[in-house]
């Protein structure tokens, strides 16, 4: 019999336990980190104002900064000016997250060769030489993008509209976790690996990383990464996942 896979991201679990109980690889969701809206909403609602007054490009770096976003100024209002608003370009680091920007009407999306924040910059700056970009984020948005951006000559406004932090109890998985009765942990972000080695350092089981930024995130915490999806999808990662332990 097959240990479940540890899934422990906030939010979208149930889309990656899908993907693994397709190929018959079990599942136990119980999240370490939590999302929740910034406490200060003035640069959401000032980019919301570059947004309808400028001619730019919109770049959605997650699902969450899209939600949070749209939250913030009134999701009716969001949905208006994405759907209308003639001077506007849409850019997503992946294709869930460009999901996320066509859920409120955005058509036309530029999508990176790879899902990462470094080619999404040298790409969309070869595309569009010298534009203006809004970057709704978090509170550890990583300034790979912006950097990137700038230094191609374009001008670049960012407003944090979510805040990602661990949770305040210890996870009921984090005793099982020691004892190393899962088959593997994913993981989807350095905020994850934050918040799972704060809980329990040398996890005794296999962690499996969506992307290489991820992955770099465990082997700074002297952690061993088992395998690294080649993309992010749950797709994807559930194969990886899938041929480690089925190898």
């Amino acid at each position: 019999m097959v240990n479940p896979v540890l899934l422990i991201r906030s939010q979208d679990n149930d889309i990656d336990s899908i993907a693994l109980r397709k190929l018959g690889i079990p599942t136990f969701i119980d999240p370490y980190v939590e999302i929740t809206a910034a406490s200060d909403q003035s640069a959401g609602l000032k980019l919301m104002e570059l947004l309808r007054s400028s001619q730019c490009w919109l770049i959605a770096t997650s699902r969450n900064s899209i939600r949070y976003w749209a939250e913030l100024v009134g999701e009716t209002q969001f949905r208006t000016e994405l759907e209308t608003n003639a001077h506007l370009k849409f850019a997503a680091i992946g294709a869930a997250t460009a999901q996320a920007l066509r859920d409120y009407g955005a058509l036309e999306i530029f999508l990176p060769s790879d899902s990462k924040a470094e080619v999404l910059g040298q790409e969309l700056a070869l595309h569009d030489p010298k534009s203006l970009a809004l970057i709704p984020g978090g509170n550890l948005a990583l300034p790979n993008l912006s950097a990137i951006l700038r230094s191609s000559g374009w001008s670049v406004h960012t407003a944090e509209v979510y805040r990602t932090s661990r949770v305040r109890r210890e996870p009921q998985s984090a005793d099982i976790l020691r004892d190393g009765a899962f088959s593997a942990v994913l993981l989807r972000s350095p905020s994850a690996v934050d918040a799972l080695t704060y809980f329990v350092s040398k996890p005794q089981v296999p962690l499996v990383c969506a992307g290489s930024t991820t992955a770099a995130a465990v082997q700074a915490h002297g952690l061993q990464v088992a395998a690294i999806s080649a993309q992010p999808t749950p797709e994807a990662v559930a194969e990886t996942i899938h041929s480690l332990i089925f190898h």
